[in-house]
């Protein structure tokens, strides 16, 4: 297991420690100033907003991100040749029975 370092981050002017594999610690830094820059631009157009609030809205945006960028990656023909796999089984099983 890899050894976990301390390092602090600042999300909406407040700071957070967390413990962090060592070879994770430039990757954990750079998605906390990821986020922490999503959450400023949220509450620069939502200064009424609770810290609270910007941290869920935000959170689901780069969800959305997220799930956006998988399913440009997945080939459509993958899912269409797994329900066509699956029906030709059935229609086997049927036939057969």
């Amino acid at each position: 297991m890899d050894q976990l370092i301390p390092i602090r981050v600042r999300l909406l002017g407040k700071d957070y420690t967390l413990r962090v594999a060592k070879d994770d610690e430039l990757a954990t830094l750079e998605m906390a100033e990821y986020l922490d820059a999503k959450l400023r631009a949220f509450k620069k157009a939502h200064p009424e907003q609770s810290d609270l609030t910007a941290a869920i809205i935000t959170g689901l945006a780069i969800t959305e991100e997220l799930f956006v960028e998988r399913a440009s990656q997945l080939d459509p023909g993958d899912h269409v040749n797994g329900v066509l796999r699956d029906l030709e089984k059935k229609l086997s099983k049927a036939l057969l029975s």
